[in-house]
């Protein structure tokens, strides 16, 4: 069985990349080339140059390569790995306490608490933006939306009952709610 031609296209961008590569160490730049080279394996001319466009410049493959090799020390090598620990905003008593200053928060110290509780969201990774962005927006609107039906409603409710039931209970019922479902699913993005 024959080896199928290279398509000049990935020649070229071999050639380059390789050349592009020197000072990265030499196995380092032997698996780069030889990753490269096997996705590009097998494409035709056209396949490959679209490949090679969305893999990018030889120049900033091979940057990435120096900036990912460690400095050769002359020292004696180490073998430890060195764990980080989380941070703080990635631990679950942070999923606790962000979910409660949601929930409850207002009851506790109106209004600060639950903007502690929204501020400790914004802070942390654990959430998409998303998910922060209805924690942040649907309580108000909810108190916003009810306050208003309520006040129009020609029911022949008093305003301090819009007031309490539209500005106070809804809210206060929408972050319990979105306070449950947001710590449910950090909880197992967080760490111990």
């Amino acid at each position: 069985m024959t080896k199928p031609s290279i398509p000049g296209v990935v020649r070229d961008y071999l050639a380059e990349l390789d050349r592009e590569l020197a000072g990265v160490p030499g196995e380092v730049r032997q698996g780069i080339v030889a990753g490269i080279a096997e996705e590009l394996e097998g494409l035709d001319a056209s396949a490959a140059a679209s490949r090679i466009e969305s893999l990018g410049d030889p120049a900033f493959i091979a940057a990435e390569a120096r900036a990912g090799v460690a400095p050769r020390s002359t020292g004696p090598k180490s073998t430890k790995l060195v764990v980080a620990p989380p941070r703080v905003s990635e631990q679950r008593w942070y999923v606790v306490v962000t979910a409660a200053l949601l929930e409850f928060g207002v009851l506790v110290v109106p209004l600060a608490g639950w903007v502690a509780g929204i501020m400790m969201l914004w802070a942390s990774p654990l959430w998409t933006r998303n998910e922060k962005l209805i924690a942040t927006i649907v309580p108000p609107a909810v108190g916003v939306l009810l306050f208003g039906i309520l006040a129009l409603a020609g029911s022949g409710l008093a305003m301090w009952h819009a007031l309490l039931f539209g500005g106070l209970v809804g809210p206060i019922l929408a972050s319990i709610v979105i306070g449950i479902v947001l710590s449910r699913r950090a909880w197992g993005r967080a760490r111990t």
